[in-house]
């Protein structure tokens, strides 16, 4: 076994922390952070980069490589993602369902404008009624008519759609059949398209997160990905690809913590000497490693399977349900560290902290993905 990344592998990290470095001043950050917004002219800077093209083969401009490579970016970014602007929901629900689900003619008319930067990506998914219960819960429909399909219905958490292009809206064709799966299709929609309507949604972490609805909005034959009736099947391995990308983050928001909290504790001074000279506090800095090192591990071995073509649902799942749980102990433990302090918003901790909180609960609640994981394990459905 190798752990080692190759050396073209470590100069993809090392660029992108230095982007990072280099392009994302902590203030700028901070202020698109609380603004909600990113920064034009940064996106088009990481789209120079040519790592919005990771796993898209050069023929549609990307830059090759794969989604180990793609973890790795991610994992250095994300402290700086507010600012950088949606690359991972353009990546994975652009990117890999173009290329996965997507005909020859629409990856080369939208591949290289999403590695350019030219064109977004959001994912429309989440029905108002059913959060993690996706196929039960499907109301939105597309009709058949001439030329193409009418969307009827809304979603709930379109996250990165404010200024996204096109919309990855997942709609019902058909009834159910002996699986809830069937009748299920995936749409490209243009955000612009007449009948589309976003609503912001206060979240916590001011993410650009919307309700999305759909009034007659039409879609034409060409702007289906995956067969009709069976998308949703399509769908399943960028879901793990999704899984994975918001693992990869987790373990950057975390590894940023511990670098915060390991600064701090060397030069904040109490009792006559730095805080870091005390027990308690190197526990809970010694944890935030250990928390971190796992939750890297069980990503990039996830990541690994994914790039050699190896299954890797059971992994994908269990990656992100582990960076999520690993990654928030961490940070709180780093508020401990922290005080007062990193209870204000000022603190970068604080955001990351915030951040990860969302993880625990979506794409899928990790107590869903401990029901995927124990049925994998030969265990009965519990739902």
């Amino acid at each position: 076994m190798d752990f080692d990344l190759t050396p073209e592998q470590q100069q993809l990290r090392d660029a992108a922390l230095d982007f990072v470095r280099r392009e994302c001043p902590p203030e700028l950050v901070r202020q698109h952070a609380r603004n909600g917004t990113y920064d034009p002219d940064l996106w088009k800077k990481f789209a120079a980069t040519g790592w919005l093209g990771i796993g898209i083969p050069e023929e549609y401009g990307g830059s090759g490589g794969d989604v180990l490579d793609m973890a790795i970016v991610l994992e250095a970014t994300a402290p700086a993602v507010e600012a950088i602007g949606p690359a991972f929901a353009t990546m994975c629900f652009g990117g890999q369902a173009l290329l996965r689900m997507g005909t020859e003619d629409q990856k080369a008319t939208f591949l290289p404008r999403l590695v350019d930067g030219d064109a977004r990506f959001a994912l429309s998914i989440t029905e108002p009624g059913g959060g993690t219960d996706v196929l039960g819960a499907m109301q939105t429909t597309a009709a058949k008519v001439d030329g193409g399909w009418r969307i009827n219905g809304s979603k709930m958490f379109t996250s990165a759609s404010t200024d996204a292009d096109h919309l990855v809206v997942v709609a019902r064709t058909s009834p159910p059949g002996a699986k809830q799966a069937h009748g299920v299709s995936v749409f490209l929609a243009d955000r612009a398209a007449p009948g589309v309507t976003l609503t912001r949604i206060p979240v916590m972490n001011d993410e650009d997160t919307n309700a999305a609805f759909y009034d007659d909005v039409f879609v034409a034959d060409d702007r289906v990905l995956g067969d009709v009736d069976r998308g949703f099947y399509g769908l399943l391995g960028m879901l793990n690809n999704e899984r994975l990308g918001i693992g990869a983050m987790c373990v950057g928001w975390a590894q940023a913590g511990l670098d915060e909290v390991r600064a701090h504790a060397l030069s904040r001074e109490a009792f006559g000497g730095v805080i870091g000279r005390f027990q308690a506090v190197q526990h809970h800095i010694a944890r935030m490693h250990l928390l971190t090192e796992q939750a890297r591990l069980v990503v990039y071995k996830a990541a690994w399977l994914q790039a050699n073509d190896r299954p890797c649902g059971l992994e994908a799942t269990t990656a992100k349900a582990v960076a999520a749980e690993n990654a928030f102990e961490a940070l709180d433990r780093g508020m401990q560290v922290l005080g007062g302090h990193g209870y204000t918003l000022d603190a970068d901790l604080n955001r990351y902290w915030r951040r990860v909180r969302l993880f625990r609960l979506a794409p899928v609640s990790n107590e869903m993905a401990l029901n995927h994981i124990a049925e994998w394990l030969g265990m009965p459905r519990s739902f």
